[in-house]
């Protein structure tokens, strides 16, 4: 360490030292040209001697080192108040940091539920349009069945309404008298030998008029009955 000093001679008080620091020579020169002007004020102001103003230059200078370490004191101290302000704040902003995170997190799975969401009722509304699109189509189709259906109801011509015959009004029975039933009687005598001889060919010939009878049963007309004051003999 010794070999890194120099040795500076300054001149003071009146007298001249030799002085070996390790600082720059200018530096020691410096404050030694301090100390000097501050004697020599005090020596001229005070009418004093350069004794007694060297120790009260002394005792200044130590006075601004003590009030200079006692600021140094108090300036770590406030830096240690700043670095622990610091700390708690760095404390702080970890946690606001862990909370925005959660925040984001939060807000983007609110986003993806949106977009899930959005997606959803896009879906939705295509399947509604696609299903309007089919009920108008079914309508369409329908509207078109129906006008075919009245077409053909249209070109499809009017059933012919056949006529049937009026049937006559019933003839009221007259009371039997007894001239009626000689004229039967007489009657009788004569239809018995015609019925046998109708019996012999009733299986070869067939009654026109009741052949007759049956073409307008085929053809939708009913037979009036008719009513006779006559009988056969069975």
């Amino acid at each position: 360490m010794e070999n890194n000093k120099i040795k500076v001679s300054v001149f003071a008080a009146g007298q001249r030292f030799t002085i070996l620091t390790d600082k720059s020579e200018k530096y020691v020169r410096d404050i030694a040209s301090e100390i000097d002007a501050r004697i020599n004020s005090l020596v001229l102001s005070g009418n004093m001697t350069r004794e007694r103003a060297a120790v009260l230059t002394a005792m200044d200078y130590a006075d601004d080192s003590v009030l200079d370490r006692e600021n140094i004191a108090a300036v770590k101290e406030q830096i240690k108040d700043y670095v622990q302000e610091i700390e708690r704040m760095q404390d702080n902003n970890a946690k606001l940091v862990s909370d925005y995170n959660l925040l984001k997190a939060e807000y983007e799975r609110l986003i993806e539920e949106r977009q899930s969401a959005q997606s959803v009722e896009e879906n939705a509304k295509k399947e509604l349009a696609d299903s309007q699109a089919q009920i108008r189509s079914l309508q369409e189709q329908l509207k078109k069945a129906n006008e075919q259906i009245e077409a053909l109801k249209n070109q499809q011509p009017a059933d012919e309404e056949i006529p049937l015959p009026e049937e006559a009004p019933a003839e009221q029975e007259k009371p039997i008298t007894a001239e009626d039933d000689l004229f039967f009687d007489m009657e009788e005598e004569v239809v018995k030998p015609e019925k046998k001889k109708k019996n012999r060919h009733e299986h070869n010939h067939v009654n026109p008029y009741q052949q007759k009878a049956k073409d307008k049963e085929k053809k939708g007309y009913t037979q009036q009955r008719q009513y006779s004051f006559f009988e056969l003999d069975e």
